[in-house]
């Protein structure tokens, strides 16, 4: 059992942890007899999650941001690593990288013109424009409907779009939901990028939200990365994309007939609101951009049985991190060690074990993502132009080693009611004895704010495992820890090297991620979602 002492004692002197234990890491990497499961667990490694967490998050790292050679030095370190563990290359021409091409855009403010009904809008009091990736010029005139919040649910008995057509117009929406709606449906059907997809699909010209803040300042200058898909693969955006004023919008509605805050009212209590507002828009914006190259990092154990060695379960961590910033007390590196160098060690650590076993049965790829901090890019590219011939059946992912901060008796199984994944956490439950917790903060929606998002928008199955909030230590309350870690060091210079880890925390966790992924890999039949699951609807073509 962890104490606070040994927490404390090991914030105290990372360094010299390091330099004690790489001889022992090295000489565990030295067995080669295989590995049965009960051994596996017995000699999972913390001090080889250790080395590579502290690797990872060194100054040297400065920071993993995409692009830099702080983040080239991280993924050089997993490759070498996974290749020393025995790991075939599993990127892209045989080597163990997927390059991805990034922009990062911004709007030239002496560009932008943007005109309705003839009238001329004022920039950064009336409207703002949202910077476009994949073109340098935005050249439109298209006419103006109002569709409500943007949403098409039928399963839940509303749809903005029953009664408009809006293929090559301008779409005018409001933020958020009905009220009626639960908290996972309103924060998915909501979201800019299922939203914009759904508008995609209908032919649109583009969408104009209205805000009831200014729509100037900060927020509007803010650039905007993407990448940029392989060649002749869709592009996955919108022609145009603005912000208007309240102020301007409720002028255009009343224009066509329609008071905005009795329409709010009506869309609030689920009653669709859609119309014409007789105006066209004229828009006109140039975008510059930088460019960079960043790229996932996959590592592949083949699996062996001739039915299942094409399915592939995906373990996925974020690499990547802030960078360099504003300093705190002196320090301007953004280490990332809980946010994700736990995480992207914690898979390397059982990567390392995994291949000291019998070879499974599914193939299996770890896979270290990047631009995660950029709006979980790195992921979704991987999920939409995968490097494997074969099917991706599962999503396994590690978003922060939570153990570190306080061993929990429980565990925390996000994702557990979507699809039968469940089955290798009841499996994992039974083996380490640690029992699955309701989510304490439902309302944050924590399954869809992570690189496991990515793949379900793909149709595949995923699940997030993490420690629980019930801590070994009845002194310590493992929520207020977290809580008090996020204000005191989520992305801050502060999450590094020298910040309190239970050591039992941290094995906890990675027993538990080992038994899911080898049960996924081995012991389960098909894969399948719960079709009555919200989120299945999201699947290509649901």
């Amino acid at each position: 059992m962890a104490t606070i002492p040994q927490r404390r004692v090991l914030a105290a002197a990372p360094t010299a942890l390091i330099v004690g234990i790489v001889g022992a890491v090295t000489a565990c990497s030295d067995e080669s007899s295989t590995l049965s499961l009960d051994v596996a667990l017995d000699s999972l490694s913390v001090e080889s999650f250790l080395v590579h967490q502290a690797m990872l998050s060194s100054d040297a790292m400065g920071g993993r941001r995409p692009g830099t050679a702080g983040y080239d030095a991280a993924a050089a370190y997993l490759i070498e690593e996974a290749r020393a563990s025995g790991l075939e290359p599993g990127g892209e021409d045989g080597t163990y990288l997927q390059p991805i091409d990034f922009r990062t855009s911004r709007v030239d403010p002496s560009s932008v013109v943007f005109s309705v009904g003839g009238q001329t809008l004022v920039a950064e009091a009336d409207f703002a424009v949202s910077p476009r990736v994949l073109t340098t010029d935005t050249d439109l005139r298209a006419p103006l409907v109002f569709a409500g919040f943007g949403i098409s649910a039928p399963e839940l008995g509303y749809d903005d779009f029953a009664s408009i057509d809006v293929a090559g117009k301008l779409v005018v929406v409001v933020p958020g939901a009905p009220d009626a709606f639960g908290s996972l449906e309103r924060t998915v059907l909501s979201s800019s990028k299922v939203r914009d997809a759904e508008l995609r699909s209908r032919g649109a010209a583009g969408v104009v939200m209205i805000q009831s803040v200014p729509v100037g300042g900060r927020l509007a200058s803010r650039p905007r990365t993407g990448y940029v898909p392989p060649d002749g693969e869709p592009a996955e955006e919108l022609a145009a994309s603005l912000r208007v004023s309240r102020r301007v919008a409720s002028t255009w509605m009343a224009n066509a007939g329609r008071d905005f805050d009795d329409a709010l009212s009506r869309l609030r209590a689920g009653e669709p609101v859609s119309m014409e507002l007789g105006v066209e828009g004229v828009l006109t914006a140039r975008f510059v951009h930088d460019t960079f190259e960043s790229a996932n990092v996959a590592a592949l154990l083949q699996g062996v049985d001739p039915a299942l060695a094409d399915e592939y379960l995906v373990v996925t961590a974020h690499l990547d991190h802030l960078g360099t910033g504003a300093p705190l007390a002196g320090d301007s590196i953004y280490n990332g060690t809980l946010d994700n160098a736990s995480g992207s060690a914690a898979i390397l650590t059982l990567a390392e074990t995994l291949t000291r076993m019998e070879p499974p049965d599914r193939s299996i790829l770890f896979l270290w993502v990047t631009a995660e901090e950029s709006g979980m890019l790195g992921s979704e590219y991987f999920a939409r132009f995968p490097t494997v011939a074969g099917r991706v059946i599962a999503n396994q992912n590690m978003d922060g080693v939570m153990g570190m901060i306080a061993a929990a008796t429980d565990i925390l199984a996000f994702g557990y009611e979507h699809s039968n994944l469940s089955e290798a956490v009841d499996f994992a439950v039974e083996r380490a004895g640690t029992p699955v917790s309701p989510d304490p903060t439902p309302e944050e929606n924590l399954f869809i704010r992570s690189d496991q998002y990515a793949f379900v928008r793909q149709g595949i199955p995923a699940i997030w495992v993490q420690a629980g909030r019930t801590s070994v230590d009845p002194s310590i309350d493992a929520q207020s820890e977290l809580d008090r870690w996020i204000v005191e060091r989520y992305h801050k210079p502060t999450d590094d090297l020298d910040q309190p880890m239970d050591l039992a925390g941290v094995r906890v966790e990675l027993e538990n991620n080992l038994l899911v992924a080898h049960f996924i890999a081995n012991e389960m039949e098909a894969i399948r979602w719960d079709t009555e699951s919200f989120l299945y609807r999201l699947r290509p073509g649901g």
